[in-house]
């Protein structure tokens, strides 16, 4: 059981830098979830028919996402792992199955929902599909290596798997400045900024890597 969390000041920033991130798709997310609820007549969001079709892909996407970004944040705090070794494994267990099923899910709904080309072009396409695999790819890696106690690679893969999930999160901010000064973009636009959301992310996660790497040989070498 869970008492008072004790962090440092650095890692209260990386956790609430990380759930901000969270908060407007997991937000989304959750009313998109009330309006595939049987019985509900307030939709919360515009419909979709590509939901209202096959609803069952946006629902394993969405109860897995959600609980992968928002607690997954916590297995990233020194701290916290330190202190909460128990909950550290055993909540990183769910998010291994939470993170791989959003990542299944994730790619059926861009192989098989029929996007207008002004969602969804060839180079999202083709992105989200690299993306999807990259995330599963790396999860499982992550679950091998500790389970080969390979705690510096374990923590690396789980970084670029996470950094992959939290797309729609930066994606938010990215298109906020074209939403405000053009409107919502559209066709290739579109899918240049959804692509350069990942590549934020895939950057900051490479340059966490490096800089954890770097502290470790430093450590080593003392």
């Amino acid at each position: 059981m869970l008492t008072k969390i004790i962090l440092q000041r650095y890692e209260w920033g990386i956790l609430i830098g990380l759930l901000i991130l969270s908060f407007v798709p997991s937000i989304g997310g959750m009313f998109r979830l009330a309006d595939l609820q049987p019985g509900v007549d307030i939709d919360f969001l515009p419909k979709n028919p590509r939901i209202d079709s096959a609803p069952t892909p946006v629902l394993f996407h969405l109860i897995t996402v959600i609980p992968y970004c928002i607690l997954g944040a916590f297995q990233f705090l020194p701290s916290f792992r330190k202190n909460y070794r128990k909950w550290h494994r055993n909540s990183g267990k769910a998010l291994v199955v939470a993170g791989i099923i959003s990542a299944l899910s994730g790619l059926w709904m861009t192989h098989y929902y029929a996007f207008p080309i002004s969602l969804q072009g060839n180079l999202l396409y083709y992105v989200r599909v690299i993306i999807g695999v990259s995330m599963f790819v790396f999860i499982v890696l992550g679950y091998v290596s500790i389970r080969e106690r390979k705690f510096s690679q374990h923590q690396s893969w789980m970084i670029r798997a996470y950094a992959l999930g939290q797309g729609a999160g930066t994606q938010v901010f990215v298109m906020l400045p074209w939403v405000i000064t053009t409107g919502e973009p559209e066709g290739f636009i579109r899918d240049v900024l959804m692509t350069v959301a990942w590549i934020i992310n895939i950057w900051v996660a490479e340059w966490i890597i490096n800089k954890n790497r770097t502290k470790r040989v430093s450590t080593q070498s003392l």
